[in-house]
């Protein structure tokens, strides 16, 4: 079943979307490039096959030596350990990183969300004030007898309901 094509409304969104990601990718610094790259590595199967590869050979090294040449990191392996200890160090230490342009970019795209809300909101307020203007110019129904239209015509006081909203968090 052939799906239908998108609007051009539809479209022009997805590609506003696209610029949006692609301004805050080329806004990157040289480090979160890197942190990126590296954080997606770390996540990745190769990682783990490498280190399983690693440890092994590490391992097979030291527990059956050659007869002439002893191993170099004896049983319990304290150098494997502090190799291990060191990658983990960086590990966290880039994964933290990325987190926190994460976090970055969800905090510009819920602001950017909040902003189209409120406007969005100020818009609707507008559209039901011209449409109750326009139902008594016609005297098409009495705007004043829906009490909830009414309401809504009013902009949305936003710290109100910010205030409304934490009493009855405190509350429940």
């Amino acid at each position: 079943m052939p799906s239908e094509p998108l609007a051009a409304s539809t479209k022009k969104n997805v590609e506003a979307i696209v610029r949006v990601e692609q301004e805050l990718a080329r806004r990157r610094s040289r480090v979160e490039w890197v942190g990126d790259g590296v954080a997606r590595f770390f996540g990745s199967p190769w990682f783990i096959a490498a280190h399983v590869v690693v440890i092994a050979a590490w391992i097979g090294l030291n527990v059956r030596p050659a007869p002439t040449a002893p191993g170099f990191d004896p049983y319990p392996f304290p150098l494997l350990g502090l190799v291990v200890g060191v990658v983990f160090i960086f590990l966290t230490a880039f994964v933290l990183m990325n987190q926190a342009v994460q976090a970055r970019r969800q905090e510009h795209w819920g602001h950017l969300t909040l902003q189209l809300a409120l406007l969005t909101e100020q818009e609707v307020t507008k559209a039901l004030q011209a449409l109750h203007h326009i139902c008594e110019k016609l005297g098409v129904a009495e705007p004043s007898a829906d009490a909830e239209a009414g309401e809504l015509a009013r902009p949305t006081q936003v710290t109100a309901l910010m205030e409304e909203i934490e009493k009855v968090r405190e509350a429940g």
